[in-house]
């Protein structure tokens, strides 16, 4: 007689035997392929070895994620599919509760002291999740479901009731052994990209390290697995949508033969193999390095954008440029790959060569030969002071000055770029400095600031009405 103890409850009952048919467990399994998204999503293709089926015979399998969306669930290879249940009907405290409200229990106790249990019978009347209202000798009492005092006593384990989900197919049966393919999606899997930067002293060069994160959390074990990792954004579809279209993102991550190492482009997306099967847990978080470069050509410049209205403004602002990081995923910056989006956190050596954290940015999706800015914070040396130092309205809109000071407090001489973004059409009529129209509402100017010194930069513009 086997007993489980759950919280407060215990349940009494005959050895578990499975349902009349053929069952299938984890240790049938030929080959195990897990594709991961990003977003709560994942697919399996998952090959078990079956053995002659006889027609409208039913397979009982095991050891499926307990959150599969049933209705993508292809079984292949196992005859014409008939039927197919998913059994999701675990036992729990409260799913015992509930079974057995209006009928009879037990109760047990034991006395701290001397250690004697002690057994009523009672009927359970309700249960709110908190306490469960019985009847006992002619009394109605309430008993906490989570107290250390009585435990719950079940006489049997509900039918259907079990400690896993399962998943029970009919088929017009098979004549031999086979290897049968079972394919679904299923909540519970997720995987990001990190990044981690080392960016040298001299700001010009950084390594890149990209740790793909895995999660799982669909309730069971993933035991050497040929994990795929999708990159790209892949919508997923309203409900009365989601059949018909799932099937196809099926169809598309079907990869077991891609190589390892380079990603492997997938219609709009890009997909990754890991270079050697690996098990991933229920409930593991997992690392693993997908990325590599250890000499990226980079650029690090000074940003300060500021807005510009049509509009009487007193105010003085004094705010620090932005530091950005910027290379190109290219060949010459010894990269030319697509790169998932994630999080970067940069990191560089101080003068005794610790590394220190400098700050973090966001990659995003970055085909080959795109370019990744990544602005990781402030600059502490730098400083602008920008003021309104002029207003007019004209005939046809409103005409301002601008002046701002960029002060340099380090020794060395640096760039910063100062973007005006201007909220209606614009014309500059005299500047300081010469500019580009970096955009249709933005000027830009690029400007050189001596070391311990100051730049001054002045514009007039002209707003001009819509």
């Amino acid at each position: 007689m086997h007993r489980f103890v759950t919280g407060v409850v215990t349940l009494l009952t005959p050895a578990l035997t499975l349902a009349a048919g053929i069952s299938i467990d984890a240790s049938q399994q030929k080959s195990l392929t897990v594709t991961l998204y990003n977003d709560n999503l994942g697919l399996v293709r998952d090959t078990r070895q079956l053995p002659a089926i006889p027609a409208g015979e039913s397979i009982s399998v095991q050891d499926v994620s307990h959150q599969m969306m049933s209705e993508t669930l292809r079984f292949e290879n196992a005859g014409e599919v008939l039927e197919q249940n998913l059994n999701t009907n675990l036992i729990s405290t409260q799913a015992l509760l509930q079974h057995y409200i209006g009928k009879n229990l037990q109760l047990a106790r034991t006395n701290p002291a001397t250690g004697q249990e002690t057994r009523v019978s009672a009927r359970l009347l309700s249960n709110d999740g908190q306490l469960a209202t019985v009847e006992r000798d002619g009394s109605i009492e309430s008993i906490p479901v989570n107290s250390n005092g009585w435990r719950f006593i079940f006489p049997a384990l509900p039918a259907g009731m079990q400690s896993k989900p399962s998943l029970e197919i009919t088929t017009g049966g098979s004549k031999a052994n086979r290897e049968a393919i079972l394919t679904y999606l299923t909540r519970g899997l997720s995987w990001q990209m990190d990044y981690a930067m080392t960016l040298n002293q001299q700001g010009n060069r950084l390594s890149l390290d990209g740790l793909a994160t895995l999660n799982n959390q669909t309730g069971v074990d993933f035991n050497d697995s040929n994990i795929l990792l999708m990159a790209g954004q892949v919508n997923q579809p309203p409900e009365n949508l989601r059949y018909k279209q799932e099937r196809g993102m099926m169809a598309m991550a079907m990869a077991d033969g891609m190589e390892s190492g380079q990603p492997q482009q997938l219609q709009d997306y890009q997909l990754y193999k890991l270079p050697r099967t690996t098990s991933l847990k229920t409930g593991q978080t997992k690392q693993v390095n997908l990325i590599s470069s250890d000499r990226v050509n980079t650029e690090k410049t000074y940003r300060y954008r500021f807005p510009v209205y049509p509009g009487l403004d007193h105010n003085e602002y004094r705010e620090k440029p932005a530091i950005e990081l910027s290379f190109q995923n290219t060949a010459d910056s010894n990269l030319g790959f697509p790169l998932p989006a994630g999080n970067a956190r940069v990191f560089s050596p101080d003068n005794d060569n610790r590394l220190q954290f400098i700050g973090s940015a966001r990659v995003e999706h970055t085909a080959a030969g795109e370019t990744v800015r990544l602005p990781i914070g402030k600059a502490f040396d730098l400083s602008i002071k920008r003021q309104q130092t002029d207003f007019e309205k004209v005939y046809n809109g409103h005409k301002m000055r601008q002046t701002l000071e960029v002060r340099n407090s380090r020794s060395t001489a640096t760039k910063v770029t100062l973007n005006a973004d201007f909220s209606q059409d614009w014309k500059i009529e005299d500047s300081s400095h010469t500019y580009t129209k970096s955009a249709a509402g933005q000027a830009q100017w690029i400007v050189d600031v001596p070391g311990n010194g100051v730049t001054k930069v002045s514009f007039s513009v002209q707003l001009l009405q819509p």
